[in-house]
């Protein structure tokens, strides 16, 4: 799919890299209200056990509420890292719930919400997600310094962005994420670890815009290509989940 963005105006300038005065080149398009409350409404625990349990609940997102589960470790170590997964178009809360429970097993809290799914206004796909990592940064079993990401798909593409305009993350999982000028833009701004996964066979992304944020991205980041799909399996997920557990620092099972 073609990027519909072009290089005319303030903010796309700023969105595709396109030049600009610096004082464009500063602004942030991604910007929010920190200091709006986020509203929190819980809605229950879902199947308590021995190893976590999953709440349920809502936030102020950037347009109306966010739907998110959070799972949490039975056992107590002190603040845990954090991980926010984001699912792909078309999908919802519960797509990463197994890859998000595998990981609190491992001693993180993990995090998956409910996305809009509009490729072309990536904004509040953004904002909804630092609204997210405001809500894990200031539970108080979480230690704001080791706060990680997943992104699927379109979830990808908001994770790159996020890579290089988000300082508070110190790992981010890119999966399946499309090279875009947008994307690509900000993947060049990564300030933290990248590990990217990605199919040889992807029936929905194209082969050269994988390779194209991959390209984009600065240093040398952890890349793993599979014989798959677009859709990724429960071996690469959880050749993710074992990374960002070594990234953030998790307690040892």
């Amino acid at each position: 799919m073609r990027s519909r963005f072009s290089c005319s105006g303030l903010l796309l300038l700023v969105l595709a890299g396109c030049g600009g005065s610096p004082a464009h080149r500063a602004a942030d398009p991604f910007a929010y209200d920190a200091k709006r409350p986020l509203s929190v409404q819980q809605s229950g625990i879902a199947h308590p056990n021995k190893l976590m349990s999953v709440h349920v609940l809502s936030f102020s997102g950037a347009s109306g509420r966010v739907d998110a589960f959070v799972l949490v470790p039975a056992e107590e170590h002190g603040r845990l890292p954090a991980v926010l997964f984001l699912h792909g178009a078309g999908g919802n809360r519960e797509d990463f719930l197994v890859p998000a429970a595998i990981l609190a097993e491992r001693g993180v809290v993990t995090m998956t919400i409910s996305q809009p799914n509009d490729a072309f206004d990536f904004k509040p796909l953004v904002v909804n997600a630092r609204r997210a990592l405001d809500l894990l940064s200031a539970r108080s079993d979480v230690d704001p310094k080791r706060l990680g990401l997943v992104g699927y798909s379109l979830g990808a593409q908001t994770a790159a962005i996020l890579a290089g305009d988000e300082p508070r993350l110190i790992a981010v999982g890119i999966v399946a994420g499309r090279g875009t000028d947008i994307t690509t833009y900000w993947i060049r701004r990564a300030h933290t670890h990248l590990y990217f996964q990605a199919g040889t066979l992807d029936e929905v992304v194209p082969h050269a815009q994988l390779v194209a944020l991959i390209a984009a991205a600065p240093g040398h980041p952890k890349v793993s290509w599979y014989r798959l799909g677009h859709s990724m399996n429960l071996g690469s997920m959880r050749a993710q989940d074992a990374w960002q557990a070594e990234q953030l620092d998790a307690p040892k099972r």
